[in-house]
């Protein structure tokens, strides 16, 4: 039995000096096959732009919760009224996060508020000049025209739906759910985009929700002040009085508080170092696909120069 056992190892003993010993007579091959591959993975790592992230921590604007809170206790005096008053199980902030990431809000007061050049054909950003360098074969800076070529759907200027894809791609959006503090974070080639970016999200964002819900309110007080005229019993009237109270307080915080779905906790700031690339991960990860392709060819080289 133990001779049987020594003669099953013998051919494993084998098969692993005869792949070092491959490996060895190629070191050469694998040596010059790896080499290839850590300059082309350092060229390629060096002709990518980097790319900045500004980001802001914010807060749900605490009118907001105890608004909804007593919205929803008006809801069955709602429908005597023949008004519909959400629940209120979607918070604002929840509410506004997706707006954020949606192609309405996107289309309406994001795009209007920035360059598209600056989304869709940005080369470089020149931090000695901080001047945004544009790729040539898309936008000609000086005529301020796009000339880039494409093919059907796509059009020669972009359309907010090729553009909204690049919107998504830069844009991140986190809540935490133990404390419902929300992050917004732009990235792009320019600090000085990014953080203006963010500005632009937070400032819209607040500003057409409080606007949305100041003319719903002022829709709802103008129908209850008509409805109160007609009301000819004593319980409706009542209704009516505690709606048309709530609409009031919605209209006075809509117009008192500028930070009405979020408050910054802390503001986005123009970005010193960059986010990405890692040129360092890419150079390692290059050198060691290098390395197995390195591998792979001398065994390749080995089964074949044995088959003839």
């Amino acid at each position: 039995m133990l001779e049987n056992n020594n003669t099953r190892s013998d051919p494993v003993d084998l098969n692993l000096k005869e792949f070092f010993a491959i490996l060895w007579d190629r070191k050469s091959l694998i040596a010059s096959i790896s080499l290839i591959f850590a300059v082309f993975s350092i060229i390629y790592s060096l002709f990518l732009p980097n790319i900045y992230q500004s980001e802001s921590l914010l807060a749900p604007a605490t009118s907001n919760d105890n608004l909804s809170s007593q919205l929803s206790s008006y809801s069955s005096l709602a429908g005597l009224a023949g008004i519909n008053i959400p629940a209120g199980e979607v918070s604002k902030s929840t509410e506004a996060i997706q707006r954020i990431r949606s192609f309405e809000f996107f289309s309406n007061f994001f795009i209007p508020n920035i360059k598209l050049e600056n989304l869709m054909a940005v080369d470089k950003w020149i931090p000695e000049e901080n001047i945004i360098k544009y790729d040539n074969k898309k936008f000609d800076s000086i005529s301020n025209k796009w000339i880039r070529k494409v093919d059907y759907p796509l059009k020669t200027i972009p359309s907010n739906q090729e553009a909204f894809k690049m919107y998504r791609k830069i844009l991140q959006v986190s809540e935490d759910k133990n404390t419902s503090f929300v992050t917004i974070s732009i990235k792009h080639e320019s600090p000085n985009v990014a953080k203006i970016w963010v500005d632009i999200i937070i400032q819209n964002i607040n500003e057409s929700m409080r606007d949305e819900d100041k003319k719903i309110a002022q829709n709802s007080i103008n129908y209850l002040n008509n409805s109160a005229k007609s009301a000819n019993y004593q319980s409706l009237k009542e209704a009516i009085s505690s709606l048309l109270e709530s609409q009031l307080q919605t209209l006075m915080l809509t117009s008192s508080n500028d930070d009405y779905i979020f408050k910054i906790i802390d503001s986005p700031v123009v970005p010193e170092l960059k986010s990405e690339p890692s040129r360092a991960v890419i150079c390692i990860l290059g050198t060691f696909l290098g390395i197995i392709f390195g591998v792979l060819a001398s065994l390749f080289m080995h089964v074949r120069n044995k088959s003839y």
